[in-house]
């Protein structure tokens, strides 16, 4: 009879087993589920791994296309690789800004985004991203500063560089350098394009100057063109006006070529100029001599860290309940000739190498 016990208790022991119970604990086995319930809650469990493993996020910008706009494109996407996201580009090289808005909405809803880049530049867009906002997407914009009280409430984080920095910045390393050279008297010329919104950075620019380099002379702007050959032309000019110029600051993309061309055709190569945005060709400019320094907008930044913080904002992590938290601040360095790192040329020709790799040159992606 003993024997007889023992062997019960055994097969009770087996059985307990092989339905996953702990043996002894007959309470637990009986409030384990079956192996059809099992086989649910295991794949409920992997559709929930999966949904996490494959977040959706995307870039939605106009003009996708531009060599610059790319840069940022690859940021965004080198990080959606890192963090295991589905990363994507919405956006049209031409349309309408409603037909842009409307490629933005429709492409979030079919890849069920979950946080977005939106490059927007002013509050003609609020409208469009309280809507986006209020479809669950989290929003983060980089690039153009925006109001902290007005948009916090559907602008989950604004990157940007400090654009009044970074003037400082160009302003010393013209001071600096002119006064290393042994030039103590000059003017220097400033260039801009009439439709473009940082007209507030000459206004610093020439406070800074003339509060620390009183020696030189800070002549009045110069508006170029978007048009190369015009811009080329009206900075041509403006050297040929001012034989006394010894430098030149642009705060367009275009100013790098306006000035280093205007420079070749007046014989003026010893005019120090400083321009902005590492376009390849200002790259080129840059690494040849045409120009003294570029200013490096933080584009591949801008990218990197908008999904880095919507990343961080589908986590639970929120961003707006002050300006200190919400507002991201990125370095825009200075890159010249022999620099290294971030100062250097060899960084942002790695970045179109890799943009030109992943992207190509078509737009349809």
């Amino acid at each position: 009879m003993k024997r007889m016990i023992i062997m019960v208790l055994l097969v009770l022991e087996l059985v307990c087993l092989l339905w996953g119970c702990q043996p002894y604990t007959t309470n637990d086995c009986a409030g384990s589920p079956g192996p059809d319930e099992m086989s649910e809650q295991a794949a409920a469990q992997s559709k929930s791994e999966s949904a996490k493993e494959t977040r959706s996020a995307a870039v939605c910008m106009g003009s996708i296309s531009h060599p610059v706009h790319r840069l940022v494109q690859l940021g965004f996407m080198e990080k959606a690789d890192e963090l295991a996201y589905q990363g994507h580009v919405l956006g049209l090289n031409e349309g309408s800004t409603q037909e842009l808005y409307d490629t933005w909405l429709s492409g979030a809803q079919e890849y069920d985004i979950g946080g977005a880049l939106c490059w927007v530049g002013d509050d003609s867009s609020y409208e469009f991203l309280k809507e986006l906002h209020g479809m669950g997407v989290k929003i983060v914009v980089p690039h153009f500063p925006h109001s902290y009280q007005e948009t916090k409430d559907f602008i989950d984080v604004n990157i940007c560089h400090d654009v009044n920095e970074t003037t400082i910045k160009v302003a010393d390393y013209i001071g600096q350098t002119l006064r290393e050279q042994g030039i103590t008297s000059g003017s220097i010329g400033l260039t801009a394009i009439g439709c473009c919104v940082l007209h507030e950075d000459l206004t610093v620019f020439r406070d800074h100057m003339e509060a620390n380099y009183p020696e030189y002379t800070i002549l009045d702007t110069v508006y170029e063109s978007a048009e190369v050959v015009e811009a080329r032309n009206k900075v041509e000019g403006y050297i040929r006006a001012n034989p006394d110029m010894v430098a030149g600051y642009g705060n367009t993309g275009g100013s790098v070529l306006s000035w280093s061309s205007a420079k070749e055709l007046t014989g003026r190569d010893d005019i120090l100029a400083v321009g902005y945005d590492y376009t390849k060709q200002n790259l080129d400019i840059v690494a040849e001599g045409g120009a003294v320094a570029l200013v490096a907008q933080p584009l591949y930044e801008e990218g990197y860290m908008a999904l880095e913080l919507i990343d961080e904002l589908l986590n639970g992590k929120i961003f707006n309940t002050n300006e200190a938290l919400w507002y991201k601040k990125l370095d825009a360095p200075l890159v010249y000739p022999g620099g290294e790192g971030a100062h250097g040329v060899a960084r942002y020709y790695d970045y179109f190498s890799r943009s030109e790799a992943r992207f190509g040159t078509s737009s349809n992606y």
